[in-house]
């Protein structure tokens, strides 16, 4: 077997080619590329670096900060607390001496509310009295005896609704009630005015506590007629406003 020059050189002069084919085309390419991504890879590590040099930097700034208001707010919470001190002293001093003012105007308003009251008072009692007596001397009889106080007693059971007066005599036990005993003249002044509503046989009692009158009462019931019921019902009529 020969060896073939001529084709070991052709071979040869077609790897050359491909090699200059290869370094144009493929290996300029990949070797720009590569040093591209290495040069990038550097300015991502350097930019990292920056970074991280700049998060340690604000991070002692903003401890610095942080240090310098706590400083700060302190000092600041320290003259608001020395302040506010000074002011509550202050305004426990002023309300202090307001309330002993007021604690005078208040004694002094008193004793003259007092004063005012008692005067107050006694003219309300004079003129209540003056009122009682009023209404109630209206309310006697002229002449003020036996005779007047008997026709007051007809009127108020010829007012009275005939069951309720029915029921007042038929109780059995009927007898007139004065203040004094009554004379058998007075008595029988009494029973003679009476005798039209059927009253045929009438006692007397004595009850001191009438002051003036004359109060017929049975077992069932009474008529007021007497000068201390006219005093009890004006002064509640007086109570109630009326």
């Amino acid at each position: 077997m020969q060896f073939d020059w001529v084709t070991f050189a052709l071979q040869i002069v077609n790897v050359l080619v491909l090699l200059a084919i290869l370094r144009h085309f493929l290996f300029r390419p990949v070797a720009a590329i590569i040093a591209q991504r290495q040069t990038e890879i550097v300015a991502a590590k350097d930019a990292a670096e920056a970074a991280r040099e700049a998060a340690a930097k604000a991070r002692l700034e903003a401890r610095a900060e942080a240090e310098k208001n706590a400083t700060a707010r302190h000092d600041i919470l320290a003259a608001a607390q020395s302040d506010a001190a000074a002011k509550h002293k202050d305004l426990v001093e002023a309300a202090r001496a307001e309330a002993t003012r007021i604690v005078a105007d208040a004694r002094a308003e008193a004793a003259k509310v007092v004063a005012d009251a008692e005067a107050d008072t006694l003219r309300r009692a004079r003129d209540l009295a003056e009122t009682i007596a009023r209404n109630a001397l209206s309310a006697l009889p002229a002449p003020p005896d036996v005779a007047g106080f008997t026709n007051l007693l007809v009127k108020e059971l010829a007012t009275m609704a005939p069951d309720q007066r029915k029921a007042l005599l038929s109780g059995g036990d009927l007898r007139l009630v004065a203040p004094c005993a009554l004379s058998p003249a007075d008595l029988e002044t009494a029973s003679a005015a009476l005798r039209p509503f059927g009253i045929t046989e009438l006692a007397a009692d004595v009850d001191p506590a009438l002051i003036a009158g004359l109060d017929l009462k049975s077992g069932t019931g009474i008529v007021h007629n007497s000068l201390a019921h006219d005093l009890h019902r004006i002064s509640e009529a007086l109570r109630n406003g009326d």
